[in-house]
């Protein structure tokens, strides 16, 4: 090291308020609540930076009760760590000492303990107030401490280190730089490096070639040339704001030193390197520190002692960091006595920089090391806030720090339809699948537990479940049932599964009419609901032909053949229908492309009357060829659907008539589909997708069970009523069950 009164390395300015109101450690102390309970209370910074809106992605994404940075190490260079304060109990922290540093024992506050707690301090629920110890950001991070000795005040002025103190702590420096770029831990590197420490000096005073010509190792070590992540530094900017200063030491940067006072409109060296060295630029950050919102009017102003970004603006951010609540490890206030264990109240862009330091590990964790660590710090840059107070660049660069904005998607989030995420997509908003009655919950089923990631404009990951993308279509609605209920008489021989026909009637002839399904026991044709049908009979063969197109909501067109041999109470029905935008009723849209879909079927029917009632029962299969475009359906095999429906009606006296039914309506039987979904990222942005199998069955079978009186009236009208259960409806098996009751007057005029 360089002797010290030339202070070529120095800790940024601490000032500690001591918490002497409360005994600082107490191991009788109270808990102070539940972990989520005293997060924000003591820590306004938290609160600065919208932290618990990132806490609480992090839990929808990983799960209740998940610690931000969990599976993350962050690295710092510091004086050391107190490796057996309570803040850091349950965490993995190494500790390395260089350039001859020796383990801290307490006679001077360790300034490295303080800001390891603010990185990711995690106070213990017993024995150590959480009211009283500072939360980390990152608490579930652990640490990495590369302990180096610092320099300590000596002038009265603030010196600007001269050139050749440099040129004496290259090789130091950059000793330092490759042991953390180097350092592994059970498969874990350091993404992320934390610098509470630097030189006198502002980043003006010294050009390109002089830091290059004197500080090269220490830059070519940062550079990391050539390495496929690269380690990102974050850097305090410094505390010089106003400090006294000797004219004569700024000679050439006059407007540095007015009338003895330091105009830090730039920050110090090591922070500033970036603006001074474009291959740094990317994985060094600068960090000012703001303060507390006394006049609360919302805005955190730059603190009077802070440097400010100057010319390094363009990779300087702010973050909180005056009365940061930290961990204490250094003397009793009252008896000198060393080794106390506590928390403090403690200022300076060294606790700034922490902040930004644990945001990017939480970033890390919260996008699941999808992204690279410099796309994280551009992330951190864009959504910082930059309006207000925060638009001036000079003084807070890309703005004040906002981890909440940082962990929401940014504008449109859309799923990737190509192979990167900087391609075409569908918007997430548009993305649905809704499934007709036929399918029921077994794709709904199929897709719960799964995710789909979708990115925003950053190109950064978002994750959704899958399953609520997929919903089942809503049943027959109370007016579509009326309507049913209220339909005319169907006659002595009643089709079950063969819809009405509106003006479509009598033989040997040609006939144009609305084919209208019931609303309940539909078969097949129940997919094209109200369909224009022009048809035609001769003797038991009828054949008709319908379409939707241009009347219907989905537009629909087929066919069917029946034929009812002479003198038999059977009738078969063969048909086909073509859903242009459905299959089965069930609609794609956005991600999951387009829809259609070809159903072939056959059934038959049959009318008996034993005594008094008339007695009819129909069946029908399908299969369904489907066609999926454009969208993570990567196909459908052939389906194989089914109906059926049994129904008993009697005449009774006075006028009287009850009618019983059950059914099934349209349900898959079998079949499967194929999804190609996208899961996340690569870090060099193309998009990785997980191939899904899924069952199209559903779970459950609908039955409907209905009874039916009605009496008619001596004016020509009819009074009617009706209940109905529906077992397992949607043919979802953990469905319960519906109960309908109608009631109604009919008169044809």
């Amino acid at each position: 090291m360089p002797s010290a009164n030339r202070r070529p390395m120095r800790a940024t300015r601490v000032v500690v308020h001591l918490l002497i109101a409360a005994p600082l450690v107490s191991a009788c102390g109270s808990g102070g609540g539940s972990e989520t309970s005293g997060i924000l209370y003591n820590q306004w910074g938290l609160r600065a930076i919208g932290a618990e809106r990132s806490y609480a992605q992090v839990e929808v994404r990983h799960g209740r009760g998940t610690a931000p940075g969990s599976g993350q190490t962050v690295g710092l260079i510091d004086s050391g760590i107190d490796t057996g304060h309570p803040v850091f109990a349950g965490k993995r922290v190494t500790e390395r000492f260089l350039l001859g540093a020796t383990d801290e024992t307490g006679d001077e506050m360790s300034h490295g303990t303080a800001v390891a707690s603010v990185v990711a301090g995690r106070p213990p629920a017993t024995g150590f107030s959480l009211v009283r110890a500072g939360r980390g950001i990152a608490w579930g991070a652990d640490i990495a401490m590369f302990a180096i000795p610092l320099g300590g005040p000596v002038h009265p002025t603030y010196p600007p280190i001269p050139l050749t103190g440099l040129a004496s702590a290259d090789d130091r420096w950059a000793s330092i730089i490759d042991e953390v770029t180097a350092w592994s831990n059970g498969g874990r590197t350091l993404d992320f490096v934390n610098a509470s420490v630097g030189f006198t000096g502002n980043i003006e005073q010294y050009s390109t070639q002089q830091l290059r010509d004197n500080f090269g190792d220490t830059i070519a070590a940062l550079a990391q040339a050539g390495a496929a992540e690269k380690t990102v530094f974050v850097w305090a900017a410094g505390n010089a704001n106003e400090a006294l200063c000797d004219a004569s030491d700024f000679t050439n940067n006059p407007g540095l030193c007015v009338n003895g006072f330091l105009n830090a409109n730039s920050v110090e060296i090591l922070s500033g390197l970036p603006a001074r060295i474009p291959e740094l630029q990317g994985h060094m950050i600068a960090v000012v520190a703001v303060a507390p919102d006394d006049d609360e009017d919302g805005d955190y102003d730059m603190a009077s002692f802070s440097n400010r970004c100057g010319i390094a603006a363009e990779w300087c951010i702010a973050a909180p960091g005056e009365g940061v609540r930290a961990a204490y490890f250094g003397p009793d206030p009252d008896d000198g006595s060393p080794g106390l264990r506590g928390a403090a109240d403690v200022s300076g862009t060294s606790f700034a920089a922490p902040m930004v330091t644990g945001s990017l590990a939480v970033m890390k964790h919260y996008f699941r090391r999808q992204l690279s660590n410099t796309a994280l710090v551009e992330r951190m840059m864009a959504t910082a806030k930059k309006t207000g107070i925060y638009a001036n660049r000079a003084i807070y660069g890309q703005g004040l720090l906002d981890l909440g904005a940082a962990t929401r998607p940014v504008g449109v989030t859309s799923v990737a339809r190509g192979g990167r995420v900087d391609g075409r997509g569908a918007a997430l908003a548009q993305t649905r699948l809704a499934l007709g009655g036929a399918l029921g919950d077994g794709l709904a089923q199929a897709l719960a537990g799964h995710e789909i990631a979708a990115f925003d404009n950053l190109g950064a990951p978002f994750w959704y479940p899958l399953g609520a993308f997929a919903g089942a279509a809503p049943g027959a609605s109370v007016s579509a049932r009326l309507r049913d209920f209220a339909a005319p008489p169907r006659g002595r021989e009643t089709g079950v599964l063969r819809p009405r026909y509106a003006a479509l009637a009598g033989d040997n002839r040609l006939s144009l009419g609305i084919m209208q399904p019931p609303v309940t026991g539909g078969g097949h044709l129940a997919l094209a609901g109200r369909a224009l049908a022009f048809g035609g009979a001769r003797g038991g063969l009828s054949v008709a032909a319908f379409s939707t197109e241009g009347i219907g909501q989905n537009p629909a067109s087929g066919a069917t053949l029946s034929w009812r041999p002479n003198g038999t109470l059977l009738s078969l029905t063969s048909g086909w229908i073509a859903e242009r935008e459905t299959v089965l009723g069930s609609s794609a849209a956005g991600a999951f492309g387009r829809l259609s879909g070809s159903s072939a079927f056959a059934g038959i029917e049959g009318n008996a009357r034993i005594g008094s009632w008339r007695l009819g029962a129909g069946a029908e299969i399908g299969t369904v060829r489907a066609a999926a475009q454009g969208g993570m359906l990567a196909g459908l095999s052939p389906l194989t659907t089914s109906a059926f429906a049994v129904q008993a009606e009697r005449s009774l006296a006075d006028g009287d008539g009850v009618r019983f039914s059950l059914a099934q309506p349209l349900r898959v039987e079998a079949g499967r589909a194929r999804l190609t979904v996208p899961a996340g990222r690569t870090q060099d942005g193309r998009v990785v997708r997980r191939q899904l199998a899924a069952g199209l069955a559903p779970s459950g079978r609908q039955i409907d069970i209905a009874a039916e009186w009605h009496r008619s009236l001596a004016d020509g009208g009819e009074l009617r009523l009706g209940a109905g259960v529906t077992r397992q409806p949607g043919h979802d098996a953990a469905a319960e069950p519906e109960l309908t009751l109608l009631a109604g007057w009919r008169y044809a005029f």
